[in-house]
């Protein structure tokens, strides 16, 4: 391997700026998230936001390493190589998002399993792109023992989200790219104008508009700005409480859903959310009277539901198992 000097320099800053805004940003967050009530997918913004650059420049720093003759002993083309290696920071960045999942909602299983894969995924091809593009300062210093493990890793993590990504579109087809679109939107910045729309809007007269724009789908200022507007007003809680025990509560309940509540919130909120949860479950079709395609958004929405909210009105006193009971019973 012989990289040249642009090659070495670009490459080692590009990990190095990564392993800044990993250590700076990311391990900071994760920290502050495994403290929080993880149920709901709140967490996924921030830290996309956060793991898209840095899987951004290691990809420049493994081209970097490609153009100096690092994957040369893979039989390929260059031109090939370049995609195979941008191929590969991106399967690498799936399994940190995937580790990362797994560590801030790890079900019954310890966080210790998750945290040292996903600081490994990162470090180890740092050390990997540091170590192939400054062979000449560290001379004696032989790669081999890190390449090899890395690259079945690799090319596991590769294979893995190829498989998963395959599924996951043909499963969810416009729906699932309509969500990607949504989710390129979120991590956009706000505009001055989107904000300026939330400042006017009434929280007396424009519940139901604020409300659509206080959930996961929108901007996470935006998001911001119309839950402050909706707690601006100081019938913010009564007026919440009876959109949820009135007919029409699917904006009331996402709310619940992807808010974190305050203890007040929380303390009003839960009896009429086990009562709108109660009303849904009723008003649900069965799976042998709808489209497949309508079941699906429908067990979408009611797993979620199933699994946010008891969690999330734990110690109210507000019990949501019979209604979990009745839902699965239906869904047979």
């Amino acid at each position: 391997m012989n990289p040249s000097t642009s090659q070495q320099l670009i490459g080692s800053v590009s990990a190095g700026l990564a392993t800044l805004l990993y250590l700076m940003r990311l391990m900071p967050l994760l920290s502050e998230w495994a403290r929080k009530e993880t149920s709901s997918d709140q967490w996924v913004t921030p830290v996309l936001t956060i793991l898209v650059p840095v899987w951004g420049l290691m990809m420049v720093a493994l081209l970097c390493m490609t153009a100096g003759g690092g994957f040369d002993w893979i039989r390929l083309s260059r031109t090939k190589l370049y995609l195979l290696t941008a191929l590969a920071a991106f399967a690498l960045a799936t399994a940190s998002y995937l580790f990362i999942g797994l560590y801030l909602r790890p079900g019954f299983t310890p966080r210790g399993l998750y945290s040292p894969v996903i600081h490994l995924i990162l470090f180890s091809t740092v050390g990997l792109v540091l170590l192939s593009l400054n062979q000449k300062l560290l001379p004696g210093v032989s790669v081999q023992w890190l390449l090899r493990p890395w690259s079945w890793f690799t090319a596991l993590s590769l294979v893995g989200s190829l498989i998963f990504s395959g599924k996951w579109v043909i499963n969810n087809s416009g729906r699932g790219l309509s969500g990607v679109a949504t989710r390129i939107i979120v991590l956009l910045p706000a505009t001055e104008e989107e904000l300026a729309q939330i400042a006017k809007l009434d929280p007396k007269n424009d519940l139901e508009s604020l409300l659509r724009r206080a959930n996961r789908d929108e901007k996470p200022a935006v998001c911001a700005a119309a839950t402050a507007r909706l707690r601006s007003d100081p019938e913010f809680l009564e007026r919440m409480a009876a959109m949820l025990d009135s007919g029409y509560a699917e904006l009331a309940l996402s709310f619940v859903r992807d808010a974190e509540l305050t203890p007040a919130e929380k303390a009003r909120f839960a009896r009429p959310a086990l009562n709108a949860v109660g009303r849904w479950v009723n008003s649900a079709p069965a799976p042998n009277f709808t489209t497949s395609e309508h079941m699906r958004r429908v067990r979408r929405w009611g797993d979620e539901l199933f699994r946010i909210l008891p969690e999330k009105f734990a110690g109210t006193g507000v019990d949501f198992s019979e209604q979990q009971a009745w839902y699965l019973e239906k869904m047979k």
